[in-house]
């Protein structure tokens, strides 16, 4: 048997008549449908962060050359990073890199320093650097954030890009090394927008997720993978504008 839907009815009077809730009935109403939904909006307004906030709090690390100049500090992390790509075989022994390794540990013993145990302290250093650079802000995990920064497009649909890298500054990832990992976020949006050339200033409105990822970055001379800290869901990018 088919019935009518069941409608929401007026409650009964005194006399057993449907009445109309008055005026106060309305307004007591309205001031719990406003109490209900005033939570939900404050909840869903986007925490404005900073690069700053994509890196944990941590005290400076020790300076393990306190009486080295600054040129030979200069020289040190240069002749620690030339002799790591000759131990790999990037750099020969033909080559002019080697040369400066000569040269540079000529320069250094000649000064008076036991260039060994200085090379052995920047390995230190850099392996402490590297962690830190990998480090992550957990908290942010599932926040809706808005960011600024420069987009760096993975993919371009026409004129329109749904995947990019939001990096700190113009030149990240291209003309010099890439930002170390927990200052790039991969940004994937559901609406593609309009990039009008590399590193487009903007506004990112969306959800973060804090998770590694590697991004394959399409380059004039190849491809290179890059690492990222945080994924951002884009909601809206904007213009940036101060």
């Amino acid at each position: 048997m088919r019935t009518q839907p069941s409608r929401w009815r007026y409650p009964a009077g005194p006399a057993g008549r449907r009445e109309r809730p008055g005026f106060r009935g309305v307004l007591w109403a309205a001031v719990v449908s406003m109490a209900l939904v005033a939570p939900s909006l404050a909840v869903d307004a986007p925490r404005d962060i900073t690069w700053d906030d994509l890196i944990p709090t941590a005290a400076p690390l020790e300076d393990p050359f306190p009486n080295l100049n600054s040129d030979q500090r200069f020289e040190v992390e240069i002749l620690t990073a030339l002799r790591e790509l000759h131990e790999r075989g990037v750099v020969s022994e033909d080559e002019p890199e080697y040369e400066d390794i000569v040269e540079i540990t000529r320069k250094l013993k000649d000064e008076g320093l036991d260039v060994d145990a200085l090379v052995a302290e920047q390995v230190k250093l850099n392996a402490k650097i590297n962690q830190r650079n990998e480090a992550v802000v957990g908290d942010l995990d599932g926040q809706l954030i808005r960011m600024p920064g420069y987009a760096l497009p993975l993919e371009f649909i026409e004129t329109g890009v749904k995947e990019f890298l939001l990096v700190p500054f113009v030149g990240a990832c291209i003309h010099v090394p890439p930002p170390p990992p927990n200052q790039m976020v991969f940004v994937r949006v559901d609406q593609t927008f309009k990039a009008d050339d590399l590193y487009t200033p903007v506004w990112v409105t969306g959800r973060m997720t804090v998770k590694r990822t590697s991004q394959a970055l399409s380059l004039v001379d190849g491809q290179a993978d890059v690492a990222t800290g945080y994924v951002l869901d884009g909601i809206k990018v904007d213009p940036y504008e101060e």
